[in-house]
């Protein structure tokens, strides 16, 4: 999963920098939505810090967190997703998201289980 020139890694970082924005509006402006919104942020910003996901393109479905290494095509998820629970925990998930691959307390826990599951770089 590594993202070979330069543009490509441009267009990962404007998707980080966009991403925590439009959250944070949608938090915001409150709703059904608020709470599960909260725990997406969270997520986004502790997956910030980690350059294995930072070199990442982020995207969300649906209150789930998500990575793909071909920024043209965002919907094509290979990397683990993170999702937060209506407990207040948060859930890592396989790319597919058919499969509960770790769950976490923190963001940062889920963050760090997603990291160890990434596949190796030259995969």
């Amino acid at each position: 999963m590594n993202l070979q020139d330069s543009g490509t890694r441009a267009g990962a970082e404007a998707l980080w920098q966009r991403l925590p924005t439009t959250w944070r509006l949608m938090v915001e402006r409150g709703g059904p939505q608020a709470a599960a919104g909260r725990g997406v942020l969270a997520l986004i910003e502790a997956a910030a810090a980690q350059p294995e996901l930072r070199r990442l393109y982020p995207f969300t479905s649906r209150c789930v967190l998500r990575f793909g290494s071909r920024g043209g095509v965002p919907t094509e998820a290979d990397a683990p997703a993170l999702e937060p629970t209506r407990d207040g925990r948060f859930r890592v998930l396989s790319p597919s998201l058919q499969r509960v691959l770790g769950e976490a307390d923190s963001p940062e826990e889920a963050v760090a289980l997603a990291v160890a599951r990434l596949p190796s770089p030259s995969a």
